[in-house]
């Protein structure tokens, strides 16, 4: 197996067995805010279902940018500085209610995370967001950092520092 098909392995691997995504951005304000979320991929786009309580979602209403990473679970990696991730640099878009996706993917994040969903999806402040990646980095260990490259950020092409 190339390096290529094993840090594509490592991503579908994180995308699949992971089931929050670390969330970044920043409001009106310049300040930055960080959360996490249940998120579900839909292609190579994250999808969440988020409040408008959050800091996140009012920024996401506000600018609609986020840095989003999904990282390997610390008691099960074998080196903490190495843990395998990928980050995305994302524009976030409103799956409107009325729209044929929306009820299809909430079935989605209940098959994927449970009933609850089934009880946020009646609550008016919950928005669900397609992010959809304008650039990424996937870091399967120590050397191992890949940019993901062309049109669905599926091509592997390993960085190098400066």
């Amino acid at each position: 197996m190339s390096d290529e098909q094993k840090a594509a392995a490592a991503l579908v691997e994180l995308q699949t067995s992971m089931q929050s995504v670390q969330l970044a951005t920043v409001g009106e304000d310049g300040e930055p805010h960080s959360g996490y979320t249940p998120f579900l991929m839909e292609g190579n786009q994250v999808i969440i279902f988020v409040s408008q309580l959050a800091l996140h979602t009012r920024d996401l209403l506000a600018n609609g940018r986020a840095s989003v990473m999904i990282i390997s679970d610390e008691s099960s990696s074998s080196q903490i500085f190495a843990r395998s991730r990928v980050s995305y640099q994302c524009q976030a878009e409103i799956v409107a209610r009325e729209s044929d996706d929306y009820d299809v993917l909430l079935d989605r994040f209940e098959q994927r995370h449970g009933k609850m969903i089934g009880l946020l999806r009646q609550l008016p402040d919950f928005v669900l967001f397609r992010l959809i990646p304008q650039r990424g980095q996937l870091v399967v260990g120590f050397g191992k950092a890949y940019r993901l490259t062309g049109e669905n950020l599926d091509q592997f092409e390993l960085a190098r520092s400066a």
